[in-house]
């Protein structure tokens, strides 16, 4: 069970030590390079995989400010250690317009457990706090990671920071963004460092990691040596030729340099104890340089330059190899390539399921001969080379600190991305375009949906998609908007204006008191759900419509069987994108179809013998069948609310049912209308009101058994036996090959699910179950969607306890 931290006080102020001085400085050249940000490997640990929460015990933990000694011993035994947490990294940022802080919180005896190194730095009037790689904690330990997350706020107040931006090392899961979005973070639209990378393993013999890697590559390291090519750490000396590296490749690769001061500084905190600079060279000229620094088991490619010269000497090559060599002399497990084009993460999660398991770069379907040359696309050709896995982190979370500021922050970062996009457009197109050239999805498919105000149009949308579900339907969304619901209808278009996914999109708020809206798309979306490209962008659409809608969540309930492959990749899809199955399941999850191609003697074949007894005994026993009309919808209503009362289920009141069987009586008129609805009344002569009753409702080749309802009286007669066959019967006279049960247990094995006797009733007729992927909730606002889930169980209980006293 959780509980609240237990924070002792500490700290009054915040602020970092002095940093040590900064050796003699030589006119340095800047290093620079298209990777720019860390990511980092492992095993599970190292990857940041969440498996479980340790149970929370009662810790009370002090907060310190420790001083860089302090600092860097914690970090020093701490496995989610990174050098951009350690204090030679805060040093340098604050040598060039940051300043930093150091918060840990740990035991009454002094012994730090969780820290962070934090960035302060002012833009445009504003300061933001950044946690670059950090925090730094065990994030299975709920109470630890709380206790630091309110030190950490502390402190980012104290220095009147309107935003605080973390980036954990934590892979991408959706476990791991609830698990952020829990503690009041939500997805930053500016990721500093590069989301995805390339890790490799560097245990065991040399000749191990070279047979690991592509044999071009491991006869370019060689090639380099018997060219002349070698490899040695460079001095300070040597710091003006490689910032000339740098300025070149910038210029080559269209990307910007540090100040030469920025890479002095580099050198003067991390040479030697926790970094290299490389410089390959031929007959004493410099051919390229890499910066590479260490922190744990982890050694990380920072930065990388190279001239154009003697290319066909492969001094890069060379480097990396001489790069690997150094880190496992250090004692390092992993080789980090630090940065490759989120895309290919994408695909790379994709591929996993979004589970956060590293994923071979071998694996990615990816042309690589026709990769764009230009910035992190060019990089990957390289870097996949060296063998590895591909790895894709949680990214940036911002946490507001003060609202107004954060808006001006977040205002202020919409538009610079903007402009990146702008500048960045042809090469992004560029390279995803090769990358949907290897997904499965139709030819000339939109990625965006346009909306549909036609009834007529939508039928014809529909009418283009496999297997419509009548909740889908113009009718149902008319139903729903005259009952306090807004509705929507959106449609994905491909070649020839050819659909090829659409949805109903239905929105309200639910309590007039607060505004807040929720959205849902009933037995949607409308697609091939054997293609995943088009799954990821309709659901991709979905998402962005409740977010214009400004709902806090929107549901989906797809009409998909779990037990078929689509189910299942459906489902991971979900989790890749950050969905969760739903506590509230509206609809069954799970239902139950009868295939009405055979003719009437197989159907009654296929039935079990007593329920084909059953049947001819209500017909002996005087039972008729017919159809009501409008002015039956009363007595129905009747019989409905008894059968409430008797099995204990929520009515709702009379008005509510009037407009939906209205509707489908009304639509069942039109002989052009694809839906329709039928009212079948069991009655005894003897009797003057209905026996029995169930309203069906059709849309295309399938029909629905919706509402059914029965009275106490002649039950001996088995009104709904024959009632069931007539409905059967009517489905097929209406061209339907289908007919759903609508409703069958979550579990067929639980004995005590409340649906089992229905389900032997169903199952008679010859009824084979089918289970559904149920319902799956996407959260707009992490925040208010908790609340809402956590209050919603309560009000429904409330309103089913008001609907018992009102029927």
């Amino acid at each position: 069970m959780r509980r609240r931290p237990c924070i002792r006080p500490g700290l009054a102020t915040w602020g970092g030590p002095p940093c040590p001085p900064l050796r003699e400085p030589a006119h340095l050249p800047v290093l620079a390079t298209p990777n720019m940000g860390p990511d980092e490997p492992a095993d599970l640990a190292r990857y940041g995989i969440i498996a479980a929460m340790k149970p929370a015990i009662e810790t009370c933990y002090s907060v310190y400010k420790p001083d860089d000694a302090r600092w860097d011993r914690f970090m020093s035994s701490h496995p989610a250690a990174h050098f951009l947490q350690s204090s030679r990294w805060r040093c340098l940022k604050s040598r060039f317009g940051w300043w930093g802080a150091c918060v840990a919180v740990g035991d009454p005896d002094g012994t730090l457990r969780a820290g962070a190194s934090v960035l302060f730095r002012r833009m445009a009037g504003l300061t933001l706090a950044y946690v670059p790689r950090g925090p730094v904690t065990d994030w299975t330990d709920p109470a630890l990671t709380a206790a630091l997350l309110a030190a950490l706020e502390t402190c980012c107040r104290q220095h009147r920071a309107a935003v605080l931006k973390i980036e954990p090392g934590l892979v991408d899961t959706p476990e791991h963004r609830a698990l952020l979005a829990g503690q009041g973070f939500q997805p930053s639209q500016h990721t500093v460092q590069p989301r995805s990378t390339i890790v490799l393993d560097i245990q065991g013999e040399e000749e191990a990691i070279l047979q690991r890697m592509k044999s071009k590559w491991r006869y370019n390291i060689r090639l380099a040596a018997r060219k002349g090519v070698t490899v040695r750490e460079a001095t300070r000396a040597d710091l003006p030729h490689i910032h000339a590296l740098m300025a070149e490749t910038g210029e080559r690769d269209g990307f910007g340099v540090h100040a030469p001061e920025y890479y002095t500084a580099a050198f003067d905190l991390f040479v030697p104890e926790s970094g290299v600079f490389l410089l390959a060279e031929y007959q004493g000229e410099p051919l390229a340089a890499i910066v590479v620094l260490l922190s744990g088991d982890t050694a990380y490619y920072v930065w990388g330059a190279s001239s154009n010269r003697e290319r066909n000497r492969m001094p890069n090559h060379a480097l990396q190899w001489a790069a690997i060599r150094w880190a496992r002399q250090r004692g390092a497990r992993r080789y980090d390539l630090w940065g490759i084009p989120d895309e290919l993460g994408q695909v790379a999660y994709g591929l996993d399921g979004g589970r956060g398991q590293p994923v071979p770069a071998e694996q990615l379907p990816v042309d690589l001969e026709q990769l764009p040359g230009e910035g992190l696309w060019g990089v990957y050709r390289f870097k996949q080379g060296f063998g590895g896995h591909v790895v894709r982190w949680v990214g940036a979370w911002d946490r507001p600190l003060q609202p107004v500021g954060a808006r001006l922050y977040q205002a202020g970062v919409a538009l610079q991305g903007a402009r990146l996009a702008v500048a960045r457009k042809g090469i992004r197109q560029e390279g995803m375009a090769l990358l949907r050239r290897h997904m499965p999805r139709s030819p000339g498919l939109s990625t965006r949906v346009v909306p549909v105000t036609d009834p007529v149009r939508w039928r014809w949308v529909l009418a283009n998609l496999p297997d419509p579900h009548v909740l889908q339907s113009w009718e149902w969304g008319e139903v729903k908007r005259q009952t306090g619901w807004n509705a929507g209808r959106f449609v994905l278009t491909g070649e020839g204006d050819r659909p090829q996914g659409a949805f109903q999109f239905l929105w309200r708020q639910p309590l007039p008191f607060l505004p807040l809206r929720i959205g849902y798309v009933p037995k949607g979306p409308l697609l091939d759900w054997e293609e995943p490209g088009l799954v990821d962008i309709l659901l991709g659409q979905v998402e962005a419509v409740a977010r214009q809608h400004r709902c806090l969540l929107v549901k989906i309930d797809p009409d998909v069987r779990e037990d078929r492959p689509a189910g299942q990749q459906l489902i991971r899809t979900l989790r890749r994108r950050g969905w969760r199955f739903s506590q509230e399941q509206i609809q069954f999850k799970n239902t139950a179809y009868t295939d009405l191609r055979p003719d009437e003697a197989e159907l009654l074949a296929q039935m079990k013998s007593k329920w084909r007894y059953n049947i001819r005994l209500a017909e002996r026993r005087g039972i008729e069948i017919r159809q009501g009309g409008a002015a039956d919808l009363p007595a129905f209503y009747a019989l409905y609310a008894e059968t409430a009362r008797r099995d204990g289920f929520l009515v709702r009141p009379y008005a509510y049912y009037e407009t939906a069987w209205l509707t489908f009586l009304q639509a069942q008129a039109d002989a052009q209308n694809p839906a329709g609805g039928v009212l079948l009344l069991a009655e005894h002569p003897e009797e003057t009101e209905p026996l029995a009753g169930v309203f069906l409702m059709r849309y295309g080749e399938r029909c629905w058994y919706f509402y059914g309802a029965s009275s106490s009286r002649r039950r001996r007669d088995m009104p709904n036996y024959l009632l069931q066959w007539e409905a059967m019967r009517w489905a097929r006279q209406e061209g339907c090959t289908w007919y759903d049960w609508w409703g069958a247990p979550t579990c067929l094995d639980d004995p005590d699910d409340a649906m089992q006797g229905v389900w032997y009733f169903k199952q008679g007729f010859g009824a084979e179950f089918q289970p559904h992927v149920g319902a799956w909730d996407y959260a707009v606002q992490p925040w208010l969607y908790r609340l809402y889930v956590q209050g919603m169980p309560w009000l429904l209980a409330l309103m089913r306890w008001r609907g018992r006293q009102t029927t």
